[in-house]
């Protein structure tokens, strides 16, 4: 099955579902959000930022949480399958071919 995974456009990312996973993609979505939510401090899926206010000084720093749609599947494949089950393809003609969505 194809998976579509989009970021707050209509554009994104597709991947190639194999049958026996599909119906676990929903649960593994909700175990990535967790495990996004644990994350604290410097992490292959933070970004450090800093706001600096008018008067140029340091008004704060934090880590915030980068990933794409790629590393939901990277996590998948390691932390769940132990494999590469689940892979990005070219983008298919139209939606109408895509099984699973899921907006990040």
């Amino acid at each position: 099955m194809i998976m579509k995974i989009s970021y707050y456009t209509p554009d994104g990312f597709y991947y190639y579902v194999p049958d026996q996973y599909v119906g676990q993609v929903q649960e593994w979505r909700n175990e990535f959000s967790d495990f996004l939510q644990s994350i604290e401090g410097k992490h292959p899926f933070t970004q450090y930022t800093e706001y600096i206010n008018f008067d140029d000084e340091l008004e704060y720093g934090i880590f915030i949480r980068s990933y794409g749609g790629d590393d939901f599947m990277d996590w998948i494949n390691v932390e769940k399958l132990k494999c590469r089950g689940i892979y990005r393809i070219p983008a298919p003609p139209d939606d109408s071919e895509v099984g699973i969505r899921i907006d990040f």
